[in-house]
């Protein structure tokens, strides 16, 4: 379907711990992750106060209520993914760490009282980030049928808080077509895929070297790899719509801080490119990137609703989720 309108998507990957485990200690990065707690009602109000439709990708293990469901749900260990890195694997980091009971108790690991908070909110789309924090690309021969059990974990937890999920974010931004088959025969219709850059590829967590995670940094600042906006998707048959990502927000870096008016202006120019020209512009990013230094982050955020506000009025570009992208697209 073509439009001359220009549509802003917004999607977060909300993943609490469970998608730095692999990385960090809880030492190293609990901050970030509790921060989350205050951050995701700050992003909530500011999209309520910008009319912002946005995409929640949640990790299905942060839903639960308490450890006995989160176990429950848990498949049996010939269905869970064999990684050559088995610190990929969340079902060993449960084996080997002491997860408290509940909420209350472990604000690394749970937040239904955030994800109810998400569902509460007007225009916010409630979406598939995989039960374990799945990675496509790193697991075994049989990545396919195990990560069938995983979308199935996925849909059990969620039919409790009365949802299901028709949109999906792959962890680590790993994509691959068996795995796109899968999630269309489970009823996914929409995927955020990667930007159509070399710098971007889908690739295995061992292969972000450093010069590309260099060069990516870079691209924030300077355009290296280009604008990233794109006409209407268009749908293909036998696999979720592919509505690719344009930005990552980086969280605010204060030894690169003088660079942030670079990096607001790269951005800012690409949403301007969308919408004069009838395009998609996607911005995605994860709540514990906000989770510290959160005045800094949240500036950059009202200075990019706010453009959005002047870019709406201008040229009539509209926020939709990606649930809400596919329709239009159909």
């Amino acid at each position: 379907m073509e439009s001359k309108r220009g549509y802003f998507v917004i999607s977060l990957d909300f993943e609490l711990f469970w998608g730095m485990a692999d990385k960090y200690t809880v030492e190293e990065y609990g901050d970030n992750v509790v921060g989350e707690r205050t951050a995701v009602p700050r992003i909530l109000e500011q999209f309520t106060s910008h009319s912002i439709h946005a995409t929640w990708a949640t990790v299905g293990m942060l839903m639960a209520r308490n450890r006995d469901e989160l176990l429950s749900l848990l498949p049996p260990k010939d269905l869970r993914p064999l990684y050559s890195d088995m610190r990929l694997s969340s079902y060993l980091y449960i084996e080997n760490t002491r997860i408290g009971n509940n909420e209350t108790e472990d604000a690394y690991h749970y937040a239904p009282s955030l994800v109810a908070l998400i569902l509460n909110t007007p225009h916010q789309e409630f979406a598939n980030h995989t039960f374990s924090h799945f990675y496509v690309l790193d697991g075994d021969t049989n990545a396919p049928h195990i990560l069938a059990r995983d979308l199935d974990a996925h849909a059990a937890i969620s039919k409790t808080y009365d949802r299901t999920t028709s949109s999906i974010i792959f962890p680590r931004n790993q994509v691959s077509g068996a795995a796109l088959k899968v999630c269309f025969e489970k009823g996914i219709t929409a995927y955020r895929g990667n930007e159509t850059h070399f710098l971007y590829a889908p690739r295995k967590d061992t292969a972000q070297s450093y010069v590309i995670r260099g060069l990516r940094l870079l691209d924030h600042y300077i355009n290296l790899s280009g604008s990233h906006t794109y006409s209407i998707p268009r749908r293909s048959d036998g696999i979720p719509m592919n509505i690719p990502a344009s930005r990552f927000l980086r969280p605010f870096m204060p030894a690169l801080s003088f660079l942030e008016p670079l990096r607001m202006s790269r951005i800012k120019h690409a949403m301007t490119r969308a919408a004069k020209r009838g395009e998609v512009f996607h911005l995605w990013w994860h709540p514990h990137n906000f989770g510290i230094h959160q005045e800094e982050n949240f500036k950059n955020l009202e200075t990019l609703l706010s453009h959005f506000e002047y870019l709406k009025k201008e040229y009539g570009m509209q926020s939709v989720s990606m649930k809400e992208m596919a329709i239009i697209a159909s």
